[in-house]
């Protein structure tokens, strides 16, 4: 009886997680992968991943440097972030996505789902862009279920998380525990893409060992014949984009010693054939790209066989050869990542060769596709479309210069900007002496009183240099005369070692440093400064309060009346209206009066104060109005004690002295007569008009007998 109750109960509780595992799969979880699988179905479709390609390879060496960004993703992690175009189809997916995840965890928490659900929502967040998020949710999945059969996944979008944002020592503590994680669960994907992380970052970190390690060891460790032939392409892979084309060569050559697929199989025929392309040995490179080209199997992937013939054509220096290709490549791969390569290194080798306008068509065309030459195809393309517009702005008034033509200022002023930039643009893309020839001009060409003349003479300098360090001194003298308040001013004082306080450059500064130093009763230093704040700036706002302290000091510290009136006239003259002007109005006029020696004006005479007659009685004296004259009410007190109010106001002081005299203490106590039986207050009082009537009782009042 007892083991079929057990049994029962078994069966109970089974049929219970059973039940609800049916519930939650066909209610929520798998509308939440299919919409997963839609998504990233619509990315591949947006990259144009209808089939699987060989991975493309670019030697860094031939790349042109891009702006280093402090902030914001590294460039290895690019290829991991949906744009918002690509966002945008599948936004309100991904949203349902997280909605039903959250379900699941509040309402199904006891479900075999909850796991992939964890999983899902950390996907979605990580495809939307919101990286802390998608760390929480992974953290989450891992902290639950360390031994699950998504701990891998969770560990390797941990890792991109961190690396995204940059946190790149956590970040490799990640892709660390990754390995070791895919290692136990034998998951050769994940290891792959770990390992491939590794190598990126050691690279933008320019660690060539770390590079290279993850995947040495990782094709000694492994059984698996067929992921050590793709680490094994991995790794010569690496050796390729540093440009070491003989280690490259021997480690595709390897690659075919494992077991590789098809793909992995023609990658690594590929590129030991361009491999040797770029050794020089053209024979041997294109007879090894025949071969792929007329091998059945490897028809799919023609297009990176015909750009490893145009490569060679283009090496070799064939032009026509080339020229050939490129036509056949026009109708046939248009859109062929590996195209795109072969058009960057064309239009490098035009750009080197002075064929800007070449150089410029073959860089628009690189930047087609994202692959790893877009953004220095982009960059040099712009630096060249930049200079072709500024060479034409630049190129009519130019001449008129160089022919003797008197230009305006304002022309002048243009034609300088214009050369100048030239001139930077010519400094990115690394020609000297053009840039030399374009910073000299602007610096001829602008007039002096132009402060943006200080950046030309600055860049000039700062080229020049090496070629000649007493020009570059002479000229950053000159702009220490001529522009000391500019940036550029600024930056040459600090080269030259002033401090500081040598680098004066607004009004506030200038008056500041004056007021600090009357402050300190450096007058001579102080009113030069403000004497420099008004004749650089005699239009400021600050310019007022600049001569109004000018004339103070030397009116109330250095007592030099003159120099103190001047200022103040200046002052009057000049800002009328301020308020320091209507502070000192009248006493200018005064001044002027007494050195005229004319009257003064009764407007500006001192006023006297007169005496106050006090309206009532005071202690100890009565004004009469017969006479106005005093008269003693208490016969006790003689004259002496009273006193005379004009005392106090010609000396105020003497009230508090005297306050016994004038106040008694009696006379504060009030006159109040009280009766002595309070309830007298209560009997009949007689009319106080007529003493002889009585007043009449209320007899409503009184109590009946």
């Amino acid at each position: 009886m007892k083991k079929t109750i057990f049994l029962l109960l078994i069966l109970i509780i089974f049929g219970c997680r059973h039940y609800e595992d049916f519930t939650t799969y066909f209610n929520t979880y798998y509308n939440a992968q299919r919409l997963m699988k839609e998504s990233e179905d619509e990315f591949q479709y947006q990259d144009t991943k209808f089939k699987v390609t060989p991975k493309v390879v670019f030697p860094n060496q031939y790349l042109q440097p891009v702006q280093d960004i402090s902030t914001g993703p590294p460039p290895f992690m690019q290829e991991f972030i949906i744009s918002p175009l690509k966002l945008q189809p599948v936004k309100t997916k991904l949203d349902s996505i997280i909605i039903k995840g959250s379900k699941i965890l509040s309402r199904k928490s006891k479900s075999s789902y909850v796991e992939g659900s964890i999983y899902l929502m950390a996907k979605s967040y990580f495809y939307k862009n919101e990286w802390l998020p998608s760390q929480i949710k992974c953290s989450e999945l891992i902290d639950k279920y360390p031994e699950g059969d998504l701990s891998p996944d969770a560990h390797l979008l941990f890792a991109k998380n961190l690396l995204i944002q940059r946190k790149f020592h956590s970040g490799k503590l990640l892709l660390s525990r990754t390995v070791d994680i895919a290692w136990q669960k034998e998951r050769y994907d994940i290891l792959s893409e770990a390992f491939r992380l590794q190598a990126d970052l050691a690279l933008f970190e320019n660690d060539i060992k770390g590079a290279v390690k993850p995947y040495r060891q990782a094709i000694a460790q492994s059984d698996d014949n067929y992921y050590r032939s793709r680490w094994q392409l991995e790794l010569a892979s690496i050796y390729y984009r540093l440009g070491d084309w003989e280690n490259a060569l021997v480690n595709f050559q390897k690659v075919r010693s494992f077991n590789p697929d098809y793909l992995t199989m023609y990658s690594s025929y590929y590129y030991e054939a361009l491999s040797l392309i770029r050794m020089g040995k053209y024979n041997e490179g294109e007879s090894i790209l025949k071969r792929l080209n007329e091998d059945q199997k490897y028809q799919e992937w023609k297009e990176f066989t015909h750009s490893g013939f145009m490569l060679s054509a283009l090496l070799k220096g064939d032009s026509t050869t080339f020229k050939k290709l490129e036509i056949k490549a026009d109708s046939a791969f248009r859109a062929s990542p590996a195209m795109m390569v072969v058009y960057y290194e064309k239009g490098l080798q035009d750009y080197n060769s002075g064929k800007y306008f070449e150089a410029r068509k073959y860089f628009a065309r690189a930047r087609n596709l994202r692959t790893p030459v877009y953004a220095s195809a982009d960059k040099m393309y712009n630096l060249l479309n930049n200079w072709e517009q500024r060479y034409k702005f630049a190129q009519p008034l130019l001449s008129k210069y160089e022919k003797g033509e008197e230009l305006t200022d304002t022309s002048k002023m243009f034609l300088a900007g214009t050369l100048y930039e030239l001139g930077a643009n010519f400094e990115r893309l690394g020609f000297v002496d053009s840039t030399i020839k374009y910073y000299r001009l602007a610096c001829d060409v602008s007039p002096s009183f132009d402060t943006n003349s200080a950046r030309y003479l600055y860049s000039y300098a700062r080229v020049i240099s090496d070629k000649n360090l007493y020009i570059s001194d002479s000229l950053k003298d000159l702009i220490v005369e001529r522009y000391p308040l500019t940036e550029f001013g600024k930056e040459v004082l600090r080269e030259l070692g002033y401090t500081s306080n040598y680098i004066i450059d607004t009004t506030f500064d200038l008056l500041n440093s004056g007021l600090k130093l009357i402050r300190n009763k450096e007058y001579d230093f102080g009113l030069m400064q403000l004497k420099l704040l008004y004749s650089k700036y005699p239009e400021h706002a600050l310019t007022p309060r600049a001569l109004y302290v000018i004339g103070n000091t030397y009116e109330r510290k250095v007592f030099k009346y003159d120099s103190a009136f001047y200022y103040y006239k200046l002052l009057l003259d000049k800002f009328p209206e301020s308020i320091y002007a209507k502070d000192i109005n009248l006493a200018v006029t005064y001044y002027l009066a007494v050195q005229s020696g004319q009257p003064i004006p009764d407007s500006l005479k001192e006023r006297v104060i007169p005496p106050r007659t006090p309206i009532g009685p005071i202690k100890g004296l009565e004004i009469t109005p017969q006479n106005n004259q005093p008269s003693i009410q208490d016969k006790n007190k003689t004259v002496e004690e009273g006193f005379n109010p004009i005392d106090y106001f010609n000396e105020p002081g003497k009230i508090i002295r005297d306050v016994k005299k004038i106040i008694s203490p009696d006379n504060l106590v009030p006159d109040v007569s009280l009766p002595k039986n309070p309830l007298d207050e209560f009997k009949p009082k007689r009319d106080s008009t007529n003493t002889d009537v009585p007043i009449q009782e209320n007899n409503m009042d009184k109590p009946k007998k």
